[in-house]
């Protein structure tokens, strides 16, 4: 239950092989690979088991040796926690590469496997112009369909087309029924209130209209001795979806426990599901990665949403209405992962209310010699670390600004290269903003290299 031994193709209809000595029935299979891999989860020993594309990539990456680091493990782990993290440090330390890597490592995939063109992953570098209507909702104009000027109109941008996205298939997801007849009965009710502003009733039959609504009841013919109970029309909702039940008399009274008018329910239900239909879909993880997520005013982006990151699943109220409707949600299964530069002091600060609403992860600077080889500059690495270690300003954390890891990565440019047009003017420019200090720091900054005889 806990190794992989292969996997193929089956190529035969069932046959019984009476000449072997055990497993006499059988079906041919053309074996893509073989070997044993273990796994972290206990695996069925069923003959025959369902399962999720998901986990059939899961197994298959296992396979391949195609698989996401133990390391992401903690990061998946933290984001089943609090839906939203920031990945933050100096430049240089593969943010949002790491960023991607958690997004493929949700979604099932493997590190080399490709997230261009999935449906569940978006990617956006915020900049300081960005706004609500940029990134939430806003207005638009569009030329009129009856060919006279233009229209305004309101839609969902990235963010509230993808939650929208990751809503519909939480809500039609296994075990969220009752989610889905919640969202849509407060539609329902409301379009059955507009009808009866407008027209005084919402027809039932021709001798059955609801007048009136209360919190918990709809009321039939201006008499309150004819209602229709929410809380147990959402119950034979339930019902009918999940197993056919049948709307009759002795059914509802087995199901509620008490007498009801059975008909109007059932001319109530049957026009909710003429409007509403319920398709069950397996629950899918939607990613969406904020690069440089600091770089705009987070509060003004994200506006109401501030409360809907903690409280997922609830729905706020937006200022711009879209199909007459305000509300705005952030399902569960919406993870967002943001990166941001924590040597950049320019950019827009990050308030306490939003801090609390994110976990922020360091993402810090490492010798990848033992990993890379000689495709990593171990001793340059060195020696400019030891900068932030002698020169650094005490006004500054070297956490905070030392230079990452990925420019001292030789693999596929060479470190004079890299010295002379990334390492080196970032150095330069620290200086000149006060984080490096000290006498002679910029021939010191000019020798680093040269030392090491690395100049073509």
């Amino acid at each position: 239950t806990k190794t992989l031994l292969g996997y193929g193709r089956v190529t035969s209809d069932y046959y019984y092989d009476e000449n072997r000595e055990e497993f006499l029935h059988c079906r041919e299979v053309e074996w893509f690979k073989k070997g044993e891999w273990d796994v972290d989860d206990n695996l069925p020993r069923k003959t025959l088991t369902d399962t999720t594309l998901e986990k059939a990539r899961y197994l298959l990456n296992i396979m391949n040796e195609n698989t996401n680091k133990q390391e992401n493990n903690h990061m998946i782990e933290l984001l089943k926690y609090k839906p939203q993290i920031i990945l933050q440090g100096p430049p240089g330390t593969g943010k949002t590469r790491e960023a991607k890597r958690i997004a493929k490592a949700l979604l099932g995939l493997g590190e080399n496997d490709s997230l261009e063109g999935n449906e569940q992953f978006k990617l956006i570098q915020f900049h300081p112009s960005y706004s609500y209507e940029d990134f939430v909702r806003g207005i638009v104009a569009k030329p009129n369909e009856e060919g006279d000027g233009i229209i305004y109109t309101a839609e969902n941008k990235i963010l509230g087309a993808f939650a929208q996205e990751a809503l519909t298939n939480y809500l039609y997801s296994d075990g969220n029924i009752k989610s889905w007849i919640n969202n849509n009965f407060d539609r329902f009710k409301r379009e059955i209130q507009n009808i009866i502003e407008k027209e005084t009733k919402y027809i039932l039959d021709e001798k059955t209209a609801i007048t009136n609504i209360k919190e918990e009841e709809f009321i039939l013919n201006n008499t309150s001795s004819s209602t229709i109970d929410i809380n147990f029309f959402k119950k034979l909702i339930e019902k009918v979806i999940e197993e056919n039940f049948e709307i009759t008399a002795k059914n509802t009274r087995n199901l509620l426990g008490i007498e009801i008018r059975y008909s109007n329910y059932k001319l109530l239900i049957e026009k909710f599901l003429e409007k509403y239909i319920f398709h069950k879909s397996k629950l899918k993880n939607y990613i969406l990665i904020i690069d440089e997520i600091n770089r705009a005013n987070l509060s003004a982006v994200l506006g109401e949403l501030i409360y809907a990151l903690e409280y997922r699943g609830e729905a706020v109220q937006s200022m711009y209405a879209i199909d007459g409707e305000n509300n705005l949600i952030l399902p569960p299964n919406l993870y967002i992962i943001g990166t941001m530069n924590t040597a950049d002091r320019s950019v827009g600060h990050i308030d306490y209310a939003i801090r609390r609403r994110f976990a922020f992860v360091n993402i810090l600077p490492k010798d990848l010699t033992n990993e890379l080889g000689d495709q990593f500059e171990g001793a340059l690495f060195a020696k400019v670390t030891n900068l932030f270690n002698t020169n650094l300003s005490p006004e500054f954390k070297k956490e905070e600004v030392q230079l990452g890891h990925s420019y001292f990565i030789t693999k596929n440019t060479p470190i004079n290269i890299r010295w002379e047009y990334e390492i080196k003017p970032i150095l330069l420019e620290y200086v000149k903003d006060g984080i490096l200090v000290g006498e002679g720091i910029e021939t010191t900054i000019n020798n680093l290299i040269n030392n090491e005889n690395y100049a073509s």
